[in-house]
Order: structure tokens, then C-alpha cells, then sequence
């Protein structure tokens, strides 16, 4: 029966599958990059919610109030009125709606289009030579 050094089975086995201290520094980089990506996603959509939140209590008291001043005109015209002016504020945050929806976005997208890997050892030394190696632009001459 063949002996067995379990030591090192064990030094082999982890050269084997666990990362260099190059390659664990990349892993690590790029680990905090996405969860800091993930954060800022999450930051811009509860920005998003609370001030869609915010936007709907206000129409909501707007609406209560309007429809208190609705049932106390006296005459057609200030009823009309009183709708035009809630119906404006109402307007007024659906364009808010959209806008911040917009930001939201613009924001989401920035922090998913971030680079979210950080180049590994030997790609940073092979970005020199890949530089070096352009051929300059030639100049028009006319």
C-alpha cells in the first residue's frame, strides 16, 4: 500500500484551485466594484420611490382640497376654475413623474455601463506594448 502525505495532497490541491495573490487582487477589485455599482443602483431607485411616494401624497391632499372648493362654488366658473387648478398641479407631477423616472435611469445605466471588471495583471502589461504598437495618423495635406 502506496503512503499518502495528506499535507501535501492538500498544498497541491490548493496551488491548484486557489487563485494567485494577482489574480485574488483582481477578484477582489472587481467584487467591490459591483457591489458598489449594486449600491448606487439601489440608492437612485429609492430616490425614485420616495419622491414618487411624496408626489402622490400631495395629490392626494391637492385632490381633497380641490374637491372641498369644488363643492362651495357658487357658480360655474369657479367650479371650472378650482378643477384647472388641481388639474394643473396634477399635470405638474406627472412631468415630475417622468423626469425623475428619467434621472433614475440615466442613473441605473451609468452604474451598469461603469466598468465593472478590473483588468488582471497581465492585461495592465500588455496595455503598453498595445499602445506602442499604433501606427501614427497621417496628416491630410492639401
Amino acid at each position: 500500500m502506496k503512503n499518502t502525505d495528506l499535507t501535501e495532497q492538500w498544498s497541491a490541491m490548493q496551488r491548484m484551485f486557489l487563485p494567485t495573490a494577482a489574480i485574488s487582487t483582481t477578484l477582489r477589485e472587481n467584487a467591490r466594484r459591483f457591489w458598489e455599482n449594486q449600491e448606487k443602483a439601489l440608492d437612485s431607485m429609492q430616490a425614485f420611490a420616495n419622491g414618487w411616494f411624496e408626489r402622490r401624497h400631495t395629490g392626494a391632499h391637492t385632490a381633497r382640497e380641490a374637491a372641498e372648493r369644488m363643492c362651495g362654488t357658487e357658480t360655474f366658473f369657479d367650479l371650472i376654475q378650482a378643477y384647472q387648478d388641481w388639474a394643473s398641479g396634477a399635470l405638474e407631477r406627472i412631468m415630475a413623474d417622468g423626469l425623475s423616472c428619467q434621472q433614475q435611469m440615466m442613473a441605473v445605466t451609468g452604474a451598469l455601463a461603469s466598468p465593472p471588471l478590473a483588468p488582471s495583471a497581465s492585461e495592465k502589461e500588455a496595455e503598453p506594448a498595445r499602445s506602442e504598437a499604433k501606427t501614427p495618423a497621417r496628416s491630410k495635406t492639401a
